[in-house]
């Protein structure tokens, strides 16, 4: 692979920090008197193994994951660092918090905590940072501060974040064995400089995958019109046709279909016209482009693009979705969700039930279990995708970021690596209440469990967990894992089976997704301000073809959009994410 010089910023010059003992400890950092960057002894020390198992622990057949160890002490004697960190309720003061004392004595390192206001990928939260960074009021590491894969390669060109590479090699053999677990988590967490710049979190939530795209409908309200649940377009226009002319939710107040703002509705049924890569609508992802044979390409302005706004036209035209449908909150459709009288939505374009309506988890007929996710619908021309996404969820970025003022990097590596074993992350991310299961427990895929929680209440949480901040290894065996108590289920299993049954078996092949790519700073720039305009463009445009506002069935208005994304900027935009891309690949 190709390697790129790094680039030193004067910034760097205002983080000389020396290594300065008080009261008996030492110190991963001091005043500013010395020259920044890591002591020799960092990368002298012996390679660290993997610990022994722990006994007692009933791992299903095949289990891919995080396991639990007998892990040792760090350090000998205490060992400081600061680390700056986000504000959370749910984890209180982080320097009393529990298993922040935990940590403290598993391992013998102690952090002294900034907080920073916001969560960890607020604006407000990075601005104070980038600000921080400025002027040179740099701490030893960053945890939970969610820094883009551009700004980890720019401050790690700049020589202010430290390259991992070499004490992840020496010193973190848990992260090696997830690496091994997930092999394209390498591609994810370099820079292009082959620099790793932040210490990884592995999450492979296995719904969250096919989430961009789920749709559900009442199949209640389907059996009640004589019909089938829809797998074709047309039938899906049959079924919504039927739900309003039956009024199904009285006194005119049916809606056939619904969703809200933040759940684009594109990512569902664009999928019936061409593969369509789900996305966050608040999210720093690219939407809308996918990788045909080794070229990026975007899909708003090709003729399947258009063909699906016409479908989704005439849709609204006839009443069969919802008039709010690009302008409700969550709160509004909730309201919608849980109407006091009974169910008034016959389906929702929504991440799961929750997100539509308030869940009785006792209930065995509660009203969330009439709504089931329905298969990718297939369109005129055959396609049928459910959009799957292989690489955004799975590995994550930036989750301990080591600073240049850090002088002892492999001991916050270690610290790092500490916390993907298997009791640490269970501490971490649900609190001290768990316990380890019994052979013949089953796990959410109704395989053998490894450990079930007493409470996932963040109320009955606040102060013990790291509200999801630690550094982790939720492998999908593990997320799998978790007991399901017979006596009280809850939605876990079905959107398991759901996703496993309606969606997994449509997903695109994995060539085509777009893959989460590095920018340099000049790419970076253009691609933030095209992109941006490009989004609210598209979006906008979305809205104003399926409400009528404009009409894709006119040459004119859709060659007007499509001349209105060019000169934005379309052409230099594709170009940087082809560079980007071919960079990824290698």
């Amino acid at each position: 692979m190709r390697k790129v010089v790094k680039r030193r910023s004067f910034v760097a010059g205002a983080m000389g920090i020396a290594a300065a003992g008080s009261s008996g400890l030492l110190s991963g950092c001091g005043s500013s008197t010395a020259d920044a960057g890591a002591a020799p002894e960092s990368l002298t020390q012996p390679p660290v193994e993997l610990a022994p198992l722990k006994s007692g622990i009933n791992y299903p057949a095949g289990y891919v994951g995080p396991k639990a160890r007998k892990q040792q002490t760090i350090v000998k004697e205490p060992v400081t660092f600061t680390v700056v960190v986000p504000q959370s309720l749910t984890v209180g003061d982080w320097s009393t918090n529990e298993f922040t004392k935990w940590m403290e004595q598993q391992t013998g390192i102690r952090i002294q905590w900034r907080q920073v206001a916001g969560k960890g990928n607020d604006p407000e939260t990075m601005t104070k940072v980038n600000a921080m960074m400025a002027a040179g009021d740099v701490p030893d590491a960053f945890l939970g501060i969610t820094f883009t894969r551009s700004q980890l390669y720019l401050y790690g060109a700049q020589n202010l974040f430290v390259d991992l590479n070499p004490y992840l090699e020496r010193y973190a053999p848990n992260l090696q064995q997830a690496m091994k677990d997930y092999p394209e988590a390498g591609k994810l967490i370099v820079s292009p400089d082959d620099g790793v710049y932040s210490f990884p979190d592995f999450n492979d939530c296995y719904h969250c995958r096919a989430s961009g795209g789920r749709a559900l409908i009442n199949t209640e309200w389907v059996r009640k019109v004589g019909l089938a649940v829809p797998t074709t377009t047309d039938e899906f226009r049959e079924v919504l046709t039927a739900f309003k002319k039956d009024d199904l939710g009285g006194g005119g107040k049916t809606i056939p279909f619904g969703g809200y703002k933040d759940a684009p509705l594109d990512t569902f049924f664009m999928n019936s016209f061409l593969y369509n890569p789900s996305y966050s609508v608040n999210g720093g992802d690219r939407p809308w482009l996918a990788v045909y044979d080794g070229k990026v390409e975007a899909n708003f302005v090709k003729d399947e693009w258009r063909e699906g706004l016409k479908y989704l036209h005439g849709l609204y035209a006839d009443g069969l979705l919802a008039k709010d449908i690009f302008t409700a909150t969550e709160d509004q459709i909730k309201r919608y969700g849980d109407n006091p009288t009974g169910p008034i939505m016959g389906g929702a374009r929504v991440y799961y039930w929750g997100t539509f309506m308030t869940l009785d988890l006792d209930d065995p007929n509660a009203r969330w279990r009439q709504y089931e996710t329905m298969t990718p619908l297939k369109g005129p021309n055959g396609v049928q995708v459910a959009p799957w996404n292989y690489l955004s969820v799975g590995v994550e970025v930036s989750t301990l970021v080591v600073t240049r003022k850090c002088k002892r990097p492999d001991l916050l590596v270690r610290w790092a690596d500490f916390q993907m074993d298997l009791e640490a992350i269970l501490r971490s991310y649900a609190g001290p209440d768990f316990r380890w299961s019994a052979k013949g427990d089953k796990g959410i895929n109704g395989e053998q469990s490894v450990f079930g929680m007493e409470s996932w209440n963040t109320d009955e949480t606040k102060g013990k967990t790291w509200d999801q901040y630690a550094v982790m290894y939720r492998s999908g065996d593990f997320r799998l894992a978790e007991r399901v108590n017979p006596k009280k289920p809850t939605f876990e299993s079905p959107l398991y089976e759901q996703t496993r049954d309606h969606l997994f078996p449509y997903k695109q092949p994995m060539e085509q997704q777009f893959p989460p790519v590095t920018l340099e700073a000049d790419q970076a720039a253009l691609d933030a301000e095209i992109g941006l305009n490009l989004k609210s463009e598209v979006t906008t445009s979305l809205a104003k073809f399926v409400t009528g506002r404009l009409d894709p069935n006119d040459d004119a208005q859709w060659n007007d959009f499509t001349g209105r994304v060019q000169s934005i900027g379309l052409k230099p935009y594709l170009e940087i994410q082809q560079a980007a891309y071919e960079t990824y690949q290698g």
